[in-house]
């Protein structure tokens, strides 16, 4: 018997967060070990008349074919890549992973060079996501890697996962519809707001965000959810920020990372471990230097960082920026094959400013 949390969390993303009805394609991207939620959403996408379409991966086959690629397959797109762009109407990735290192063995630069070689499908999703045409959701399924990055146990870490989710709830559609009333007000806060001074330990940042849309996180685009966000001015970007937490990212492990902005741009960058991958994503492109994203997170459920970003950036009482591509729904500008979200604790001593008022101190709001 399937675990009663799949089943729910599968009917949630189905009618909740995607809203599939009859005749959506909907396409299931994620690894194979993630086979009892492929099971499930298939059951509630056909059960909702609509038309599942697989993409089951194996991790190490990704890393193998970077591992031996020449210049021109690491740059190749192929036409099924085009189609999984193109087909769906709805579009679901999966998060999980055997090994959340196992892409260290590929140089930090072929990754990169792979990363950008993908930018012209990850920029036409944007364009058809903010056209309307599809609608994407992203989650975690709970696998024994993010257990051991977070250091608990497998049965541990579902509980903390489905907990996040409130799947354990008797109607988890209905806390999600609350807690998208509480964000939306957040949101408000900011609609109108030029600027943003970010306070906390080793940090000053300032940021334009005049004229930008702000964006609800609610469980419509990742679940768990739980954040603001909207993308800033492009070149107002100052000051310095220092990340709290540990911020892996495509199989590598980077902490203790500080970056300092000028005009906008990354012109210091540091970090205690993963200093060489850092640089290597940083000069990825023209627009990896530059901020996509500022975000809040609003998920009072998640209080401890646990290596894996879905949860971290939306612990409640911290924030969130994202080096390189903007949503373009927000009024976002910046393209990028890099969008890398590093997260900041608010909760003690923190304080956000807006437009020269503080609106939020120690992680909440006033």
């Amino acid at each position: 018997m399937p675990d009663p949390r799949v089943t729910r969390l599968a009917e949630l993303l189905c009618h909740y967060s995607l809203e599939v009805g009859p005749g959506d394609t909907v396409l299931i991207d994620g690894p194979a070990l993630a086979q009892p939620l492929f099971v499930e959403m298939v059951k509630a996408v056909t059960d909702a008349g609509a038309h599942p379409m697989l993409r089951p991966r194996l991790e190490r086959a990704d890393a193998a074919l970077l591992e031996g690629a020449s210049d021109a397959q690491i740059e190749a797109i192929t036409k099924l890549d085009e189609v999984e762009v193109e087909a769906p109407t709805r579009a679901l990735t999966i998060w999980a992973s055997a090994n959340t290192r196992y892409m260290s063995g590929v140089p930090s630069g072929v990754q990169a060079a792979r990363a950008a070689a993908m930018r012209p499908l990850f920029e036409r999703f944007l364009a058809r996501e903010s056209a309307g045409q599809v609608r994407w959701c992203g989650t975690a399924f709970p696998c024994h890697a993010a257990a051991q990055d977070a250091g608990m146990s497998l049965a541990d870490w579902e509980d903390f996962v489905y907990r996040a989710g409130h799947l354990d709830d008797a109607d988890p559609i209905a806390f999600w519809r609350e807690q998208s009333v509480r964000q939306a007000a957040v949101a408000e806060r900011f609609t109108g707001v030029r600027e943003i001074r970010i306070l906390a330990e080793d940090t000053d940042l300032v940021l334009d965000v005049g004229g930008r849309t702000w964006d609800n996180a609610d469980g419509h685009k990742n679940f768990p959810d739980g954040e603001v966000y909207t993308s800033p001015v492009e070149s107002s970007t100052r000051g310095h920020i220092a990340f709290s937490f540990d911020a892996t990212y495509m199989g590598n492990d980077v902490a203790g990372v500080r970056l300092t902005f000028d005009g906008g741009r990354v012109v210091e960058h540091e970090a205690a471990r993963g200093a060489e991958f850092l640089e290597r994503m940083l000069d990825m492109d023209a627009g990896a230097r530059y901020l996509g994203e500022v975000a809040f997170g609003m998920n009072d459920e998640i209080q401890s960082p646990t290596r894996d970003t879905l949860f971290d950036e939306k612990i409640g009482g911290t924030c969130h920026v994202a080096l390189g591509m903007a949503f373009p729904e927000c009024g976002g500008t910046n393209t990028s094959g890099l969008h890398w979200d590093l997260v900041c604790d608010l909760r003690r001593g923190g304080e956000i400013h807006a437009d020269g008022e503080v609106i939020a101190r120690d992680g909440r709001f006033l």
